[in-house]
């Protein structure tokens, strides 16, 4: 998905940022959203004409456009 626009359809709130951090190291807290994403913006016209991927995703992955 990296690089491709999609859009925030769900804010679900804080969390402990649990990939970043070893088991034992206390991990930030960093805001998740549901993120949409168009089926033809990743596949093109190979993709289903109403596909779409939802992907729960934390704040730092996401770029402003």
């Amino acid at each position: 998905m990296r690089g491709k626009p999609g859009t925030v359809t769900r804010y679900y709130g804080a969390y402990d940022l649990q990939d970043t951090m070893p088991e034992g190291v206390e991990t930030p807290v960093e805001p998740m959203y549901a993120v949409r994403f168009d089926g033809r913006v990743l596949w093109g016209d190979a993709a289903d004409a109403n596909s779409v991927v939802y992907l729960d995703m934390w704040e730092s992955y996401l770029q402003s456009v």
